[in-house]
């Protein structure tokens, strides 16, 4: 997936890449990530990407996972009645939550990306996303729910 130059830092709390060399991709992922339904628009996107912090929009259809749009893939020429599908792309980076999270940073790593999409064990539902901080010294990881 490309990566947005004008995303601000994460403001989840953050696990650093040289944490516990036993956490699997399920102890680092947004669990939560931002999310619109399959059938939006370009105007739900821009919605969307209006939170700085949001660098990839992921299109569900109920709990399955969609598609994904890159911030920087919504240029001002495009209109906001187009349907945010024709923007997608299916074919992303995706990693199972019982991964370790050294095989991820390994993917991660030798693609120079900072986002895997995590899908359950049918390919289909999507589970979070995991999401390296800029300048790559760790996870951003969802916020503890209590």
């Amino acid at each position: 997936m490309a990566e947005a130059a004008n995303t601000t830092a994460c403001a989840n709390p953050k696990v650093a890449r040289d944490a516990d060399p036993d956490l699997r991709v399920r102890d680092v992922m947004v669990a939560r990530p931002k999310t619109i339904p399959a059938d939006g628009n370009v105007a739900d996107l821009r919605r969307l990407f209006a939170n700085p912090h949001v660098a990839t929009a992921l299109l569900v259809d109920g709990a399955r996972f969609a598609g994904a749009v890159e911030r920087d893939a919504l240029t001002d020429d495009v209109s906001d009645d187009l349907p945010a599908r024709e923007l997608a792309r299916r074919d992303v980076d995706s990693i199972g939550p019982d991964a370790p999270v050294t095989a991820a940073l390994s993917r991660l790593d030798a693609d120079e990306q900072r986002r895997l999409v995590v899908l359950d064990g049918d390919g289909r539902t999507l589970l979070g996303l995991l999401c390296l901080t800029t300048d790559r010294s760790g996870f951003c990881v969802s916020p503890d729910p209590r």
